[in-house]
C-alpha cells in the first residue's frame, strides 16, 4: 500500500466534489435491442446458447448502468437451449418479454412464461432453460451491478464449482507501498 493516491480535501471540497452529474431520461427502442440482441446471439459469446446486450445510459459514466446504481440486460435463449448453472453477488430481476422456459433458483425449478417476474437474490446458484422448440426466450433483466463493482464487492463463478472471480479492472499496485517489505 503506498501514499500516492492519498490526498487531503476540505470537508466543503469533498461536498461539491462528491455531487453527481444529473442522470437524463433515456429511451431504448425495441427494434434496436432486437438488432443487437441478434447479433450477441450470432456471437454466443457466453457459449451456451445465450446472447446478451447491456442497456447502458452515458450518462452513468464508467458504472455502465441505465442509473449510477442499477444495471439492465437483455438475454436470449435460443429455442431449447439450457445455459450454465451459475452465480454472482448481485440480484437479478427477471422480466419475460417473450418464450417460455424454466429456471432452477437454489434448487428450486420456476416455470416461467410471458409477463411473469422472478427474482434470483445474490449468491444463489441459478440457470435458464427455453422449452419452446421453435421461439427464442427472451429476458429483461435487473441488476445491482454497478453499486457492488463501485464498492468492490462483485464477484462471478461461472460455471458453479469454479472459483469466484473478483470482478475488477487492474489490480492496485503496490510500487509506492509506504510498508515494509515482508
Amino acid at each position: 500500500m503506498g501514499n500516492a493516491a492519498a490526498e487531503f480535501i476540505s470537508y466543503k471540497d469533498f461536498l461539491q466534489k462528491s455531487t453527481k452529474p444529473t442522470v437524463r431520461p433515456c429511451i431504448w427502442k425495441g427494434k434496436d435491442i432486437m438488432k443487437h440482441l441478434d447479433e450477441s446471439l450470432a456471437g454466443d459469446f457466453m457459449g451456451d446458447g445465450r446472447g446478451a446486450v447491456s442497456l447502458i445510459n452515458k450518462d452513468t459514466g464508467d458504472s455502465y448502468g441505465v442509473s449510477p446504481n442499477i444495471n439492465a440486460l437483455v438475454q436470449v435463449l435460443k429455442p431449447g437451449e439450457h445455459n450454465n448453472p451459475h452465480k454472482h453477488s448481485n440480484f437479478a430481476i427477471f422480466f419475460v418479454f417473450q418464450g417460455e422456459g424454466y429456471s432452477v433458483i437454489n434448487g428450486e425449478k420456476i416455470e416461467w412464461e410471458k409477463g411473469d417476474v422472478f427474482f434470483s437474490p445474490a449468491w444463489l446458484e441459478h440457470e435458464h432453460c427455453n422449452t419452446s422448440d421453435h421461439k427464442n426466450a427472451i429476458l429483461y433483466t435487473i441488476q445491482d451491478v454497478p453499486t457492488l463493482s463501485g464498492i468492490g464487492a462483485w464477484f462471478l463463478e461461472e460455471p458453479v464449482g469454479t472459483k469466484p472471480q473478483h470482478v475488477v479492472e487492474e489490480e492496485v499496485s503496490d510500487k509506492n507501498s509506504i510498508l515494509p517489505e515482508k
